[in-house]
C-alpha cells in the first residue's frame, strides 16, 4: 500500500511552503483523502504549479485553468517508478558529519550528479542516506581523493544519457504528435491511450537501467576475474604466459561536407546523418571487437584491440556510410600506447589519428605506417601517399591509403 502525506510532509518533498499546497488543493490540482492527507503525485503537482508561476504564469490563471479544465494533475502518481523512504530525521549535514573520512566531498558529489544540492539544515531520506553512506564508504578506500568525484561523474554521465534521452525520445515520439493536434484544436483533451503508453515507457525507464547495468556487471566481473586468474597461474608457472598484446588503435570518423549540408538541407538532414553515423560507427566499432568511445558532432572516435580491427572498422564504417546513401564519411586510423580513464582515451596516440582523419578525402580511410606495420598481410591493401604535414606534429607523417582487397585495382 502507498504512503499518504500530510501537506507538511508534501511541502518538504517538494521544497515549498505548506500554504503552496493547501492553496494547490483549494483550487483542485490536488485532492487530499478523507484525513486530509495526500498521495506522493501531489509533490510532483506542486512542484510544476511552483515551475509555472516561477515562468511568470499567475496564480488567477491557474486558477481559472483548474476551474475549466485545462489544468490536470490528478494522475501523476502513476509516473512515479519508485517511492521514497522516509524523511530522515537528521539534518543533512547531521548525516554528512556521521560518514566520516570522505563525507566532507558529499556536497561536490552532488554538484557533480547534476541533482540539486541540500542544504546544511534540510533532510534527505532514509534510503538515500543509506545509498550514499555505502558510496562513501567504498570510495574513501581509494588513495586518490579525486576517485569519488570520478565514480560520480561516471555514474552522472551513464545515467544523464541514458534516463533524460529516453524521456526525450518518449516525448518526441509518443506525446508530440499528440500534442500538437491538441495545440491545433483537432481534439479536445490529451488521448488517455496516449498518456497510458507514456507513462509505461515512462516507467520501463528505470527498470530497464537497472537490469542492463546489471548484465554489464556481470560480463565485466566474469571477465576480470578470468583473467586475474590467468595471470596468477602463469606467475606460478601453472599455465604458459599471455601473449604480449597488440598496442590498440585509435580511430577518428568524420563527416564530410558536414557544414555544407547543414547549410543546404537544413538541420534535420544533419541530424540525420550524425544520427546514422552513430548507429553505424557503434555497430562496426562492436563487430570488430572494440567500442565507440564517444561522438564528436560530425565525428566519431572508436578505441580498437590493435590495428588489423582498427582498419577493418574504418573501412566498413566508410563503405556502410556510403552505402546506406548517407553524406559520405573518411577516416584516419593510428596505433600505439594510450592512456585510459573512466572510459575515454587520451594522449599522443589519439591526437595522432585525428589528425590522419582532417587530411582523409571523402570515402578514405588514411593510416600511418604503425598501423600498416601492425596490420601485417590481411584483406586490406595499403597504398603509400607520402609524407603529409599534419597540424601539430614537428615533421610530416608517412600515410597510406588503406583498400579492402576486392575493391584495390
Amino acid at each position: 500500500m502507498r504512503r499518504t502525506y500530510s501537506a507538511a510532509e508534501i511541502a518538504e518533498e517538494a521544497g515549498s511552503g505548506v500554504e503552496r499546497v493547501r492553496w494547490v488543493a483549494r483550487i483542485g490540482l490536488i485532492t487530499p483523502d478523507a484525513d486530509g492527507r495526500f498521495s506522493l503525485g501531489a509533490s510532483l503537482a506542486v512542484k510544476m504549479v511552483s515551475a509555472l508561476l516561477d515562468s511568470g504564469l499567475s496564480g488567477e490563471a491557474i486558477e481559472h485553468a483548474s476551474a475549466e479544465g485545462l489544468l490536470s494533475f490528478q494522475r501523476l502518481d502513476e509516473y512515479l517508478p519508485y517511492e521514497p523512504g522516509a524523511m530522515s530525521r537528521r539534518t543533512f549535514a547531521e548525516f554528512q558529519d556521521s560518514t566520516g573520512p570522505g563525507g566532507e566531498q558529499l556536497p561536490a558529489v552532488f554538484e557533480v550528479l547534476g541533482v540539486p544540492k541540500p542544504q546544511p539544515d534540510a533532510r534527505i531520506h532514509e534510503d538515500e542516506e543509506a545509498m550514499l553512506r555505502r558510496f562513501v564508504e567504498v570510495w574513501r578506500s581509494s588513495p586518490d581523493r579525486e576517485t569519488m568525484l570520478r565514480a560520480a561523474r561516471l555514474m552522472a554521465q551513464g545515467a544523464r544519457a541514458a534516463m533524460l534521452g529516453w524521456a526525450e525520445l518518449i516525448d518526441e515520439q509518443l506525446a508530440e504528435p499528440a500534442r500538437r493536434r491538441l495545440l491545433a484544436g483537432e481534439i479536445d483533451e490529451f488521448p488517455d491511450d496516449v498518456r497510458a503508453t507514456f507513462m509505461r515507457a515512462t516507467n520501463l525507464a528505470p527498470e530497464m537501467f537497472v537490469w542492463l547495468s546489471a548484465r554489464y556487471l556481470e560480463h565485466r566481473s566474469v571477465n576480470g576475474i578470468v583473467e586475474g586468474f590467468e595471470a596468477f597461474l602463469a606467475s606460478r608457472g601453472l599455465a604458459p604466459a599471455p601473449d604480449p598484446l597488440a598496442p590498440p588503435a585509435i580511430v577518428f570518423v568524420d563527416l564530410s561536407g558536414f557544414t555544407r549540408l547543414t547549410g543546404e538541407l537544413g538541420d534535420e538532414s544533419a541530424v540525420r546523418a550524425a544520427t546514422a553515423l552513430q548507429t553505424r560507427a557503434d555497430d562496426a566499432a562492436r563487430q570488430s571487437g572494440g567500442r565507440l568511445v564517444k561522438l564528436l558532432g560530425d565525428g566519431a572516435l572508436l578505441r580498437m584491440t590493435d590495428a588489423t580491427t582498427g582498419v577493418d572498422a574504418a573501412l566498413r564504417l566508410v563503405r556502410t556510410m556510403s552505402t546506406d546513401g548517407a553524406i559520405s564519411a573518411h577516416a584516419g586510423v593510428h596505433a600505439g600506447p594510450v592512456i585510459e580513464r573512466d572510459l575515454d582515451v587520451f594522449g599522443q596516440t589519439v591526437n595522432v589519428a585525428s589528425r590522419i582523419a582532417d587530411v582523409a578525402g571523402p570515402g578514405e580511410v588514411l593510416a600511418s605506417r604503425t598501423v600498416v606495420e601492425g596490420a601485417g598481410d590481411g584483406t586490406v591493401r595499403f597504398e603509400p601517399i607520402g609524407d603529409v604535414e599534419l597540424k601539430g606534429l614537428l615533421q610530416p607523417l608517412p600515410l597510406f591509403r588503406a583498400r579492402e582487397a576486392a575493391s584495390a585495382p
